[in-house]
């Protein structure tokens, strides 16, 4: 009987440390990972990274020199004052104010030309042409000896010499010539000679 109870006591006993062993290891698996868990969890691999967008094209390259700019321009050098200009001298009259002619007897005549005049006085004017007077500077025409002609240049006037006297017409002398141009070689003919007169008429 005495062994019973002993052998009944010791498997009491046994169960009681293989229950107490087995409390001990659920409570021990469930605080703390088993190492191959541990070891799992330790050797985890880091999240792969996301994959770098693609490069993108460079920008073309913008020069960072800037054209040299021209120089600045000299200030202009003062200019020397001008050389004062030397007194004006009496300049030789032109031509035209040489022109040797009677003076007009009114005013308001003017000169039409000795074309004009050749249309009635062919004869004279062709004399006249040949002479030095149609050459010499300045020239002498019909109206340097007779006057303008514009108002006795019509027929009707020239018919009559005291109308065309009136209108202008001037017969010249030996006072004019020699106060003119002819004051030392003077001769008496010479206003016979300035041109030919149709039919034998006077002078002038």
């Amino acid at each position: 009987m005495r062994r019973k109870d002993a052998l009944r006591t010791s498997i009491l006993a046994l169960a009681g440390v293989v229950g107490m062993m087995s409390m001990t290891a659920c409570s021990g698996s469930q605080e703390s990972p088993a190492p191959a868990q541990r070891e799992a969890a330790t050797t985890t691999q880091p999240a792969e990274p996301a994959p770098a967008p693609p490069p993108s094209e460079p920008a073309p390259a913008v020069p960072t020199t800037q054209a040299e700019a021209p120089p600045p321009a000299a200030p202009p050098e003062p200019s020397a004052p001008a050389a004062p200009e030397p007194p004006a001298t009496e300049a030789a009259a032109p031509a035209a104010a040489q022109v040797v002619e009677v003076p007009a007897t009114k005013p308001g005549l003017t000169r039409v030309g000795a074309d004009k005049c050749k249309m009635c006085h062919k004869v004279e004017y062709e004399s006249w042409a040949a002479s030095a007077h149609a050459t010499s500077t300045p020239k002498l025409d019909c109206e340097s000896c007779h006057g303008p002609g514009s108002e006795y240049k019509t027929m009707a006037i020239m018919k009559d010499p005291d109308k065309a006297k009136a209108a202008g017409l001037v017969i010249p002398g030996k006072s004019f010539c020699t106060a003119s141009c002819h004051a030392k070689d003077w001769k008496d003919d010479m206003l016979e000679r300035a041109h030919a007169h149709k039919g034998g008429a006077g002078q002038g």
